[in-house]
């Protein structure tokens, strides 16, 4: 019952903000973007192969201009990578293209590359007005694995 009522206290939350907080919040979202200055909380995993996986640890996905750092968790098959596991998906690097498209449902759709020393990935990214996001990661040599979470200003970190 405590769940129960813990999730209702969310939801009544979040459908109380006010159309001027949705608006603002927006805007902080579109702005964040624009600068390409923003930290994606992540809060959930979902492995190729598996279910999903409620992320309990502080893990991140962080545009800072053209550097990409990625703090993420990593479950799956990987097929060439240094003995030990080599780096997966924690490391920092230069973003080698970053494309950013707004759709008509107030969507943005990001898709970076980004080569890490031992892979090439595509980080493609579905960001909402809300602040919602869910990220797709595509890697050379590694299976695929999807995240979501909460994007959240480079200041508010």
């Amino acid at each position: 019952m405590i769940v129960v009522g813990a999730v209702l206290g969310i939801i009544t939350a979040c459908s109380t903000m006010t159309a001027a907080e949705r608006a603002e919040r927006a805007l902080a979202v579109e702005k964040a973007l624009e600068l390409r200055r923003y930290v994606v909380d992540v809060q959930m995993m979902y492995p190729y192969r598996g279910q999903a996986v409620n992320v309990t640890s502080t893990y991140s996905l962080e545009v800072k201009g053209d550097t990409l750092v990625s703090y993420l968790p990593y479950f799956g098959r990987a097929y060439n990578v240094p003995y030990g596991g080599g780096k997966g998906m924690n490391f920092t690097s230069l973003i080698s293209s970053y494309e950013a498209v707004k759709d008509r449902q107030g969507r943005t759709h990001v898709r970076l590359v980004t080569d890490n020393d031992e892979d090439l990935i595509v980080f493609e990214l579905e960001i909402f007005d809300n602040g919602r996001a869910a990220i797709d990661v595509h890697a050379r040599e590694r299976e695929p694995i999807s995240y979501s979470g909460q994007l959240v200003d480079k200041e508010d970190k």
